[in-house]
């Protein structure tokens, strides 16, 4: 299992409410996808198998990072010939997706400087408004990350590894938040 970044102090990590299997997690899947993208389809897939293995031990089983580990295992399994395991694995990765619903209705809004007075103008004018904005999007993202797996589930394509990572480098916010948590969910899974 690769280690977390070493650039990032524990205590940041700590004070936001992450643990090291968090920051893991994300390397593991960002190794695999440079390794998808160097032609490397082995070292992508055992990357996927690690980031899989560190999600089933140490992420609820309503995790969206889950179904995108079970979704990007599956993927890679299917490559290799294994159509039957491959279809078991995506069965599940829907199942999160499903559960994750608690998992999105537990996240805590994203408070942004830069829109501030956004957020107190909304607030001032319909009450909780800024909270059921944020749970929207929330579950509109969700939503991308579980139809690409039903996608794959029903053999169609979803898109390609190489945009899913492109986007994740581009939106992957710079705080260690929940909402960093589904959308490398969503924008970390692979493609076919």
């Amino acid at each position: 299992m690769a280690s977390p970044d070493l650039s990032v102090d524990p205590r940041t990590l700590a004070a936001a409410g992450w643990r090291d299997s968090d920051l893991a997690w994300e390397r593991l899947q960002e190794a695999a996808f440079e390794s998808h993208a160097s032609g490397d389809r082995d070292a992508a897939g055992q990357r996927w198998g690690e980031a899989l293995r560190l999600a089933r031990a140490a992420f609820a089983d309503n995790d969206p990072r889950l179904a995108a580990s079970l979704t990007n295992q599956a993927l890679s399994v299917r490559r290799k010939g294994n159509a039957a395991l491959a279809d078991e694995l995506l069965s599940e990765a829907l199942l999160v997706w499903d559960r994750a619903a608690s998992w999105i209705e537990a996240m805590q809004p994203e408070r942004r400087s830069r829109s501030s007075t956004f957020h107190l103008r909304l607030e001032s004018k319909h009450k909780g408004g800024y909270e059921q904005f944020s749970q929207e999007r929330y579950r509109a993202l969700a939503a991308e990350g579980r139809a690409a797996t039903a996608a794959y589930k029903d053999g169609e394509a979803a898109g390609n590894a190489d945009d899913g990572s492109a986007r994740w480098q581009k939106e992957r916010p710079a705080g260690f938040t929940d909402g960093r948590k589904l959308l490398a969910a969503v924008r970390l899974i692979a493609g076919p």
